[in-house]
């Protein structure tokens, strides 16, 4: 066979991705971390079946990830140790099939019939849309939460060194789940007054956090919905990691409603991944994952340019980000 076609076939692999996914989900590397266990406990820790289970850990030590050192006998090694929930950086819960986002990548199984212009791939997959499922089901709520909160802590200190928050008074983060940015805003700017914007389930321990924050005196939690007109007025109002969840309509809806918010004399921040040279990759997987989970896209400059233009605002400005992500600044258009 030509070399190119076993390049294909590694790409177009599916035994893999699943049988990693199976063993992050039954957390397996958790079971083992400490040495080889033999299958029948490993099965029983993980509530699972012995022998599917050991076929799917028999072909993950083929590709690299746990050791067998005697016939149904499994170990660690740095490849499943890197899996565990305990390791810093740890995938596991993005993986995580029981999970929001590991459950969600299931539905790129539907991919084909979207692109065929058939359906959308979510809700053909399991019935109802993404944002649908989690308002059903509160442990792929709290699985998603949990993940775009570990995620915000990455990206929240880059964004509070890439803007001037000094000229403001009262910043307002909309969609900001228990408020991880807003904090760090407070906290660099001790003048600021902060408003955390988000619907009841993702914002319920707002409240909590703000106050172990120390920041509780300066902030105030509104339950909102972004689609609707916005309950309050504030001369910043920042959308971190909001708008590739929607397609191009939705997304000029939600500014329009935060431009408003702003006020004709305040300013909308927009922080998103924007493509870059380095990046390409990252960019076009997360765009087609934002497709296949909720309809959304991540946009190029010119394209967040035309959102924003279609909502009223004008994009003053761009601070690009050491993670790929920028602050995109935005003024109503005069």
């Amino acid at each position: 066979m030509p070399h190119d076609s076993f390049d294909i076939w590694a790409m177009a692999d599916l035994a893999t991705p699943f049988a990693v996914r199976t063993a992050a989900t039954l957390r397996v590397p958790d079971v083992v971390k400490d040495g080889p266990v033999p299958l029948a406990e490993i099965a029983h820790r993980c509530r699972a079946e012995p022998d599917p289970l050991g076929r799917v850990l028999r072909f993950l030590v083929h590709h690299g990830m746990f050791t067998e050192p005697e016939t149904d006998v499994f170990g660690p090694n740095d490849l499943s140790d890197a899996l565990r929930s305990d390791a810093a950086d740890s995938p596991r819960a993005w993986l995580d099939l029981d999970g929001a986002v590991g459950r969600a990548d299931l539905a790129f199984v539907e991919l084909i019939e979207q692109v065929r212009g058939h359906h959308p791939a979510y809700p053909a997959a399991f019935g109802r849309s993404f944002w649908e499922d989690l308002a059903h089901n509160s442990q792929l709520s709290d699985s998603f939460d949990e993940l775009m909160e570990n995620k915000t802590q990455d990206i929240a200190p880059l964004v509070v060194a890439a803007h001037d928050w000094s000229v403001h008074s009262r910043v307002a983060d909309v969609g900001g789940g228990k408020g991880v940015l807003l904090a760090e805003i407070l906290k660099s700017a001790p003048h600021l007054h902060g408003i955390l914007v988000d619907l009841v389930g993702p914002s319920r321990n707002a409240a909590a956090y703000l106050d172990e924050q120390g920041v509780a005196e300066r902030a105030e939690v509104v339950t909102a919905n972004f689609f609707e007109p916005l309950p309050f007025e504030a001369d910043c109002v920042v959308l971190c990691d909001v708008l590739g969840d929607w397609d191009d309509e939705d997304a000029a809806r939600i500014l329009q409603h935060c431009a408003r918010a702003a006020g004709p004399d305040g300013q909308v921040l927009i922080v998103e991944l924007l493509p870059d040279n380095d990046r390409m990759a990252q960019f076009t997987e997360l765009d087609l994952r934002m497709m296949i989970y909720a309809g959304g896209r991540v946009r190029d400059l010119d394209r967040i340019q035309q959102v924003a233009a279609a909502a009223g605002l004008a994009v003053e400005d761009f601070t690009p980000l050491d993670n790929g992500y920028a602050v995109i600044e935005c003024r109503p258009q005069r």
